[in-house]
């Protein structure tokens, strides 16, 4: 595999400006991003990289490019999403730079502050930033039904805009467990938004549309059936009926809207609404929470993304 360091002779021709911020005069090494350089310590990089780890311990050729008279490397990468991890590097507590997300961070402000990270430490192999970020973003994309739960019971918003920037990059950065939930969000969309999405690729919207008819095909005969299609409780003998007719009326509106945009998890809450005995109560909740659960199960593939197991197994960390 190519090494993702670039040769120092990529170019130490034209201007080089030194970063106001991370060119320190005791610093062993520097780094040039997008001619700019940073100046830095070789035993804090390699603290938290292998693929820095010892890359100047071992003898370099005579030829070997320097600036300031230390050892330089020209890196491809962007120089502001460098920039953000080198300031997780030297922040004295690590990961108290990332305090500066809270819970009232929307997740565009959050995708902005992590992408460049997650970039970077993926790239590098720096395992302890990757995995922050990971549970960052995991925090509003889960991958376990219980985590679900909690997304759903917390109410959180979610933009069309700010969801389809994390499938791109949890491809790129080899998160797979955050796609399953993002394109759960994705075929919530409306057709023609989805289709007019510039950010996702069109096998990705295809996977969008795919998964849609699925989820609606689940939310009626699985998890939500008892709306559509009740069924008495084997030891039902009061003869339910199926509900009130305001009850019914009700479902029946909202069947349009629920096929335009399936939530085949959403829990429901409502069951002294549909005015059943005890029995069919017990015996509809009993099936609707299996639904949830199996539904969850099969989530990924929906849209063509594996088995959770398979997921889990791609994405060690």
């Amino acid at each position: 595999m190519a090494s993702p360091v670039a040769s120092a002779h990529a170019s130490l021709d034209g201007g080089i400006s030194r970063h106001p911020d991370y060119y320190f005069t005791d610093g062993s090494v520097v780094l040039i991003v997008e001619s700019t350089a940073l100046r830095i310590h070789q035993s804090i990089l390699g603290r938290h990289s292998d693929v820095f780890s010892g890359m100047w311990d071992v003898p370099q050729p005579t030829s070997m490019e320097s600036y300031d008279g230390c050892p330089t490397v020209v890196l491809p990468d962007s120089l502001d999403d460098f920039v953000d991890v080198v300031s997780v590097l030297y922040d004295p507590f690590l990961h108290s730079h990332f305090d500066k997300l809270d819970s009232q961070t929307n997740l565009k402000e959050l995708i902005s502050f992590i992408s460049g990270i997650l970039r970077i430490s993926t790239k590098y192999n720096m395992q302890q930033i990757r995995a922050k970020c990971i549970s960052i973003i995991q925090d509003k994309f889960p991958s376990t039904l219980a985590g679900c739960d909690d997304v759903l019971k917390r109410k959180l918003q979610y933009r069309p805009s700010e969801i389809d920037r994390i499938i791109p990059l949890a491809r790129e950065t080899n998160v797979p467990r955050v796609l399953p939930w993002a394109f759960y969000l994705c075929a919530q969309m409306a057709v023609s938004e989805l289709l007019q999405n510039a950010a996702l690729s069109w096998k990705d919207k295809a996977l969008c549309l795919a998964g849609k008819e699925r989820l609606w095909e689940m939310q009626k005969t699985v998890t939500h059936t008892f709306l559509l299609n009740f069924q008495n409780s084997p030891q039902c003998i009061t003869g339910c009926k199926v509900r009130s007719p305001d009850t019914f009326k009700a479902a029946m509106d909202a069947i349009e809207v629920l096929r335009l945009t399936p939530h085949a998890l959403e829990e429901y809450t409502d069951w002294p609404g549909l005015r059943l005995c005890i029995k069919c109560q017990i015996y509809v909740q009993t099936l609707h929470r299996e639904g949830r659960e199996k539904v969850w199960q099969l989530l990924p593939t929906f849209f063509h993304l594996g088995t959770w197991d398979e997921i889990f197994k791609d994405q060690s960390c």
